[in-house]
């Protein structure tokens, strides 16, 4: 693996950028050596491919900024050639429409990463905008995880309810993912509401089954919002490590750069609801706390973190060994017993 000592690899377990240059260079000047990025959340799976068609544009237009990566050697050759590898996920299971082969399907298109649930309720469990959370469902959602455990494809729970985060994190015969959120112990009022977070009895299932969770600066998933300091997010960091081990921390910014305020209540109201009229206008993308503007920023971070007295080793953990151990594992296809002569 990348020496985590002399030039930490950094890995961003969780954006939704536009794929356009412009957010590619802010990698690059961040050194950002991988980006999982969000390529669908509610689109079905014609209009999923239509993005992963634009992303593939993208990779041909920026070859000199970014490759996508489908394992983790691909991460490290990548970013030791001085772009950024592009890990392709969705945030939802929709793209799936309800259709188990496609799973595979999709991997076959480069997608590694797949979220269960995004805040609702589908086929396999809850997202945690429900009042009632039954988990994982015992017909297709077991289906669905074995595909995935199957295939090689890494499950993300990060918008799942608590019952089917418990559910999955046991259920799946593979270490899974919380690409993006906090410690509910940790944070108080955050925007996005509690359910958003992960309880201790969540993470420390997730770190016993050897998975990881992305610390998430997002101003609506840590206390003070855009007024937290870099001191209280690293703080937050040091708090997790102690409830989870190094060996299950990293970082996920859900930085989402480019989007109208139009798309991001898309996101979280889709077709379902008329409650996307009475909600205020969400901030721009640039609306983040002084210390991370952007992706290009994060040398804040790491700067954050050795005052904070993590050591070189455990900052190299942090901010993308843990990853690199989790994805080098989960996207490759599950090795089949041979039978016996």
């Amino acid at each position: 693996m990348s020496d985590s000592t002399a030039h930490p690899l950094i890995i961003d377990a969780l954006q939704y950028p536009v794929p356009e240059r412009r957010w590619f260079e802010e990698w690059r000047a961040g050194n950002v050596g991988c980006v999982h990025v969000t390529v669908a959340i509610w689109e079905g799976a014609k209009a999923t491919l239509e993005r992963l068609a634009a992303w593939r544009q993208a990779f041909a237009d920026n070859a000199d900024l970014v490759a996508p990566a489908l394992r983790g050697g691909d991460i490290e050759k990548i970013a030791a050639s001085g772009r950024t590898a592009v890990v392709l996920g969705f945030q939802n299971t929709a793209p799936i429409e309800h259709d188990i082969e496609l799973i595979a399907t999709f991997r076959e298109l480069g997608v590694r990463i797949m979220q269960l649930t995004y805040n609702l309720q589908n086929y396999i469990g809850a997202g945690y905008w429900e009042e009632s959370d039954s988990g994982l469902s015992s017909r297709f959602g077991r289906t669905a995880v074995d595909e995935m455990n199957r295939v090689g494809v890494l499950i993300d729970l990060s918008h799942c309810g608590e019952r089917t985060t418990l559910d999955a994190i046991e259920y799946s015969s593979r270490p899974v993912a919380i690409t993006h959120s906090n410690a509910r112990a940790f944070v108080e009022d955050p925007g996005f509401g509690p359910g958003r977070l992960k309880t201790s009895e969540a993470l420390k299932a997730l770190s016993r089954r050897k998975g990881v969770l992305g610390v998430c600066p997002n101003r609506s998933l840590i206390a003070k919002g855009t007024d937290a300091t870099l001191e209280e997010f690293t703080e937050l960091v040091a708090r997790t490590v102690d409830l989870m081990g190094v060996d299950a921390v990293g970082i996920g910014t859900d930085y989402c750069a480019g989007h109208p305020a139009s798309i991001r209540t898309w996101w979280r109201y889709a077709r379902w609801s008329r409650e996307q009229a009475k909600i205020p206008p969400y901030a721009p993308h640039e609306a983040w706390q002084e210390w991370f503007r952007s992706p290009a920023d994060f040398a804040n971070i790491i700067d954050g973190l050795a005052r904070r007295g993590f050591s070189e080793a455990e900052r190299g953990k942090i901010l993308g060994q843990n990853w690199l151990r989790l994805f080098s594992e989960a996207f490759e296809p599950a090795k089949v017993e041979k039978a016996a002569a």
